[in-house]
């Protein structure tokens, strides 16, 4: 499994990179309504370079198979975290 954390962080540096993105092109007039849209979007553009250097760093993995799944579960786990910890925040304050 070597390389797998490699992709893992490539595939959620990508996740991160495209959310900033997003906010930068798709969402600038709805964020418009308070002055945190340049912070929130300079912190997920850092975030974005931090993890994908970081990635850079580690050892890449000879397997395809390993590299293509780690990108998925990557991108897709943060997601899943948020999903996790809002329904937990929900049950505790809810």
């Amino acid at each position: 499994m070597k390389g797998l954390a490699r992709a893992i962080l490539f595939g959620g540096g990508w996740l991160v990179a495209l959310l900033a993105i997003y906010l930068l092109v798709v969402v600038p007039e709805a964020a418009q309504l308070t002055d945190r849209e340049p912070i929130v979007i300079a912190v997920t553009a850092i975030a974005s370079a931090l993890v994908l250097w970081t990635a850079t760093r580690l050892p890449a993995t000879p397997s395809w198979p390993i590299a293509i799944v780690g990108w998925i579960v990557g991108f897709f786990l943060p997601l899943a975290a948020v999903r996790v910890l809002l329904a937990i925040a929900d049950k505790m304050f809810g």
